[in-house]
Parts: C-alpha cells; structure tokens; sequence
C-alpha cells in the first residue's frame, strides 16, 4: 500500500481572506441560519439564542479541513485511503500517452472529490464530539431527528446527521480539466496543465516511470485538495466566553485532573468532561508558546491603550506556567487583577504567541468587563487585524460595540485626510466586502433563527437595524424580569 502525504502548495498564502458560506438548520436552539463568513463576522443577539452553537460549528469546520491540508502536513494511513490513491494511480496506469497532450479523465478527477471530501468530513464528525463533548445526535434541536449543513466555498456540499452518524448527501464536481502535456518541457519534466484560465500547473518526470505516475497522483490530489479548502482559512483558534474564569484557575483545574488520573482505573473515578475548545484554551495555558507571532506588536499597543500594562508568561522548572500582569514595574498575578484584565489577557496571549496571518480568531464576547471607551479601543483594534489579514469572528450582546464597527464600516468609504478628521489611523477601518452581522433572534420557545444585519459602507448599519438588534436585546430582559416576578 501506498501511503500519501497531504501537500498543498497553493494554501500557503496565509493573507488569503476568509469567504464561504453556510447554511445550517435545526442544530442546537438555530432551526435555520444562513451565514456568509467574511474577514470579520459578527453574531449579536441574547444569551441562549444559538451564538455560540453556530461559532462552534465554524470553528468545528474549519480545523476539520485545516486537520487534512494545512500544515503541519501529516500521513494519511488508514486502508481506506489506501484503496483511493491505489485507484488513482490504476487508472493513470492505463492512460495512453503517446499523444502529446493526453487529458486526465474526470473519472479520477471526480474520484479524488469525492474521496478528499469523505476524509474532510470523517474528521468534522470527530472535531464536532470533540469540541462540544457530545454525541452528534445531542446536537439536533429538541424534537428534531437529524441536522443539516450547506457548505459553499468553491463548490457546494450537503452534509446531514441522524441518529449519530454524519454523511455526506451531494458531492461537488469541480469543474477542472488536467492535461499532461508532453510538448511542454521544464529541466527534463513535462507539464501537467490544471485548468489553464487559473494557471495552475505541476510539472513530473519526463520518463513516465513508477515514480512519476505516483508524483502525479500526489500532484492532483494537492491541487484539488486546494481548490475545494479555497477561502476557508487554514487554522481556528477558539477563545470561550469563561476564559478569564480558566486563566485563572487553571493551576487548580490541572492538578485535580492529574491527582485524580492515577484512580481512574482503579476506583472509577471519572474527570469531568472538558468541551474541545476549552482543553485547547487550557493546554495553551499550561503548555504556552514563547515564540513572536505575525500580531505580538499589535498586541503590544493593543496593552498600552488599555491596560496600561502587559501580560507576559513566567516559566519555572517543575512547575505550571504562571501568568502575570506586568504594572510599573510590579508582576501581579491575574487572579489580583481587575476583570478588564483578566478578561483581555487570553486576547492579548493569542495574538502574541498563537495566531497567524490568514487564521480564524473567535472571540466570545470581546466587550465582557470593558467600558465603553475601552470598547471603542478594541472596535479599532479589530479593524487594525482585519487590515493586517486576520479573519475574526465575535459573539456579542453589545450594540455599543456593534455601533463603533459601524461608524469604521462608514469610515472605508472616506478618504485618508477625512478619517483622519475622525481621529482614527490610516488602517482603522472596514469595508462592505469585509463584514457580515447576523442577528440571532428567538421565533419561538427554544426555536432561534439568525437574521443578517443589513449594513452598507455609506451608511453603516442603519438605525432601523439597531432598533431591531435594540429590541431583540431588550425582550430578553422583559423576558427574564416576568420570570423573576
């Protein structure tokens, strides 16, 4: 058996924009959203409306498809695949190449498709359990028998569940042509032409050996790879909305966990279960990067205009990392921080050590613990990151927030001089193509839908969607208070 190592050349560029679309119906308390995911995409509404399903679920997506293309590039070994790449080479095996352009069948492109996308959504299955530490039959909207996903990058897929088990109900075919063409020459290779309109090519051995029959499968598996994860970003990184709660904690949460292990097998003493993306936040923690990111100087001002101050990382041996809050020269350790600090630090941390340019940041309420001015601060910051190729996306209940993205959404359609009449920087700003709001709204009791916020860069977000957003906020309050009474 052959086994093949994913390569993709082509995602690589790392300051590529996030664009796809996604459609989901009856998943948690969402019976239906359709979601267009743009460099920055906003979900505002109450608490309980399906926010934070739905920012999971993307979350979920995009490492499923970063787990089998992007780096750091791993073997794929099971049988299964096996079978698929043998396939593949069979059948390029029987091509005649005594023409000098012999065209590949779409047979094996259509092949490749299909078994590329088996793999992709055999791992969302996992990252789905894993990250929201359930069954998949958990994740259905109460009276509900299955869920269903509408992904749209480059071509569309529809993917269902019921019971437990996730499939696949319509596979794309992309519309590619390959040519191994062997008049074209590059130091003793002919070309293989993908698709001439994108100038996509690969070039193998002149003499059409074992090896080289084997390169071109590899080959076409990489540019098809690519062409389906196209606009999907290659890496998520996932910061829940009890951060602050687990940063500080952490040292007490770990050693339970380790104290308690040896038992496990013994007395039956279970860990309590952690979704996904909190034991990724909690293994950053304990296991912290030290090297500089791409954002590390953004973070920097990022602390100077907030919190007057730096969050940095203490290493001893033996013992857990400590996080500390650096202030006049005083190393205070987080849990005798303000909240705006403590909230703001795994922010701060992320962009120092762990993101990249062209990866995904979601952000459960960024706004939580700061004020209004400090809100205003980060707005610009956001906009900052977007302009440097970071695609974000943020669950919020603030309308102050949203209000401030707003006025940086009109403020891409004035000129240099004028936002600089605003009092905001060359890159403190948005464009339409940019931003996607969505309003998470209740229909019925447990039943939510996820409305998009009309927005535009001569007008923002208007003020009939603010007396929407308004609205939908406040009947939650209504809501709670009549309970209480």
């Amino acid at each position: 058996m052959i086994h093949w190592r994913a390569i993709s050349p082509a995602r690589s560029n790392k300051s590529e924009k996030m664009n796809f679309t996604l459609h989901v119906r009856n998943f948690g308390p969402v019976s239906d959203a359709k979601i267009s995911l743009k460099p920055l995409t906003i979900f505002v509404g109450p608490n309980n409306s399906g926010k934070s399903y739905i920012a999971m679920l993307v979350h979920s997506i995009v490492s499923a498809y970063g787990e089998f293309y992007g780096p750091p590039y791993r073997s794929v070994t099971h049988r299964d695949w096996d079978e698929q790449i043998d396939y593949v080479i069979n059948e390029i095996k029987e091509l005649d190449l005594k023409n000098d352009k012999t065209p590949i069948p779409n047979s094996i492109i259509d092949h490749i498709v299909k078994s590329c996308f088996e793999t992709v959504f055999n791992e969302l299955s996992t990252q789905l359990k894993r990250n929201f530490a359930s069954k998949l039959k958990d994740l259905m909207q109460i009276n509900k028998t299955s869920f269903n996903i509408d992904l749209h990058s480059s071509e569309q897929i529809i993917v269902s569940c019921e019971e437990d088990d996730l499939t696949v109900d319509q596979f794309p075919k992309l519309k590619m042509k390959a040519v191994v063409d062997k008049k074209e020459k590059q130091r003793n290779r002919v070309v293989v032409k993908i698709d001439d309109s994108d100038n996509i090519s690969c070039t193998i051995p002149l003499k059409y050996n074992k090896y080289a029959i084997f390169e071109l499968s590899e080959q076409l598996h990489a540019t098809i790879s690519e062409r389906i994860g196209r606009n999907i970003p290659q890496r998520s990184h996932y910061l829940p909305a009890a951060r602050s709660g687990i940063l500080q904690g952490h040292r007490a949460i770990t050693t339970s966990i380790i104290r308690n292990a040896p038992y496990a097998g013994i007395e039956g003493t279970q860990i309590p279960p952690l979704s996904g993306v909190v034991a990724d936040f909690l293994l950053m923690i304990i296991s912290p990067r030290a090297r500089k990111r791409e954002f590390y100087d953004h973070a920097v001002n990022l602390e100077s205009e907030i919190l007057n101050g730096s969050i940095k990382i203490y290493r001893e041996k033996s013992k857990l990392p400590e996080i500390k809050y650096k202030f006049l020269d005083h190393e205070i350790p987080l849990h005798r921080t303000s909240s705006t600090v403590s909230e703001l630090a795994p922010f701060v941390l992320y962009l120092k050590h762990i993101v990249s340019r062209g990866n995904l940041l979601i952000v459960e309420e960024p706004e939580a613990h700061l004020h209004p001015s400090n809100q205003l601060i980060l707005a610009r910051h956001i906009a900052k990151l977007i302009r440097a190729g970071l695609n974000i996306l943020v669950t919020t209940h603030s309308a102050f927030l949203l209000e401030q993205l707003s006025l940086l959404l009109q403020a891409g359609k004035a000129d240099p001089k004028t936002r600089e009449t605003m009092g905001l920087n060359e890159d403190e700003y948005l464009t339409e193509d940019e931003v996607s709001p969505y309003l998470f709204a209740q229909i019925a009791t447990g039943d939510h839908v996820a409305e998009l916020i009309e927005c535009s860069g001569k007008d923002g977000i208007s003020q009939e969607e603010f007396v929407k957003i308004q609205e939908t906020l406040y009947n939650q309050t209504i809501r709670v208070e009549q309970n209480i009474s």
